[in-house]
């Protein structure tokens, strides 16, 4: 990913309720623009228009799968998206970029 720097990486435990990115540990950090994120457990749901996802509502990720907003300024993106479990606790791993 040429051209952008990372600035963080954050682990996010989707457990009995919704969560966002301002929920990881580390939070989402101010001049993060871009993400790749792998969902290391279980399977998530997730929706950034501003509703909650539900465990049979939303796009779902797999254990193993990832998502990557690296090719433009998600910022608004970032900060709107949610996620939710489909059946037990989710860990999801998170790298920011600028």
């Amino acid at each position: 990913m040429q051209g952008i720097n990372i600035i963080d990486y954050a682990t996010l435990s989707v457990a009995d309720s919704i969560v966002a990115l301002t929920d990881g540990s580390p939070t989402l950090p101010d001049a993060a623009k871009r993400m790749y994120l792998t969902v290391e457990t279980d399977a998530v749901r997730w929706r950034a228009d501003g509703t909650n996802p539900a465990t049979d509502e939303g796009h779902q990720l797999a254990s193993g799968d990832s998502i990557s907003f690296t090719g433009a300024n998600y910022r608004q993106l970032l900060e709107k998206i949610r996620f939710s479990k489909v059946s037990t606790t989710a860990a999801l791993k998170i790298t920011y970029y600028d």
